[in-house]
């Protein structure tokens, strides 16, 4: 007797984005029976923008977003979409502690954004991220996840390069 076949199901809850206004709206991305299901809360409730077979849908992910692109279209969803805002807050600072040569601007600015990158990692997390994609990548979805650790690592990659190749311009600069 053979076992008929599981397929796995997760949900990924967090917020569209309105690429249009920039505002969101609460979201779950339903990964089940083969199938990706996006359902969009709207004033007069619940309403499935999208249902298709997991093998036509591609799932992008990078730090606290899935991005569902479907037949062309992209629909990212936020784990914490407040993350952004306190995001920019937390820059602003940071560039007004550096104009002022403020370190106390400058250390809260860091320290902030470290709380704050943790915080939407969490969210990511709490929202089902994880087993969405496992569950995406199983049901025959295309998947690429980019986390926190590559983005500081390319973050931290390119500053050494921008460092590097400023040494040796001012050296040449110097010598000449």
């Amino acid at each position: 007797m053979t076992m008929p076949s599981q397929f796995p199901y997760a949900v990924f809850s967090g917020a569209l984005v309105d690429r249009a206004t920039g505002g969101w709206s609460p979201a779950q991305a339903v990964v089940g029976q083969g199938m990706v299901t996006l359902w969009v809360a709207t004033p007069a409730g619940w309403v499935q923008h999208f249902s298709v077979p997991a093998s036509e849908v591609v799932v992008k992910s990078a730090a606290q977003r899935i991005t569902l692109v479907v037949r062309g279209q992209s629909y990212p969803i936020l784990a914490d979409p407040a993350a952004v805002d306190r995001a920019v807050r937390l820059n602003i600072t940071g560039l007004t502690g550096n104009i002022t040569g403020s370190p106390i601007l400058e250390t809260a600015s860091t320290a902030g954004r470290l709380a704050n990158q943790a915080g939407a990692a969490q969210a990511f997390s709490a929202g089902g991220g994880t087993q969405f994609l496992a569950a995406s990548r199983a049901s025959g979805a295309r998947v690429s996840r980019l986390g926190y650790p590559a983005i500081m690592a390319i973050g931290c990659g390119t500053a050494l390069v921008i460092a590097v190749v400023t040494l040796v311009v001012a050296a040449m600069v110097i010598n000449m």
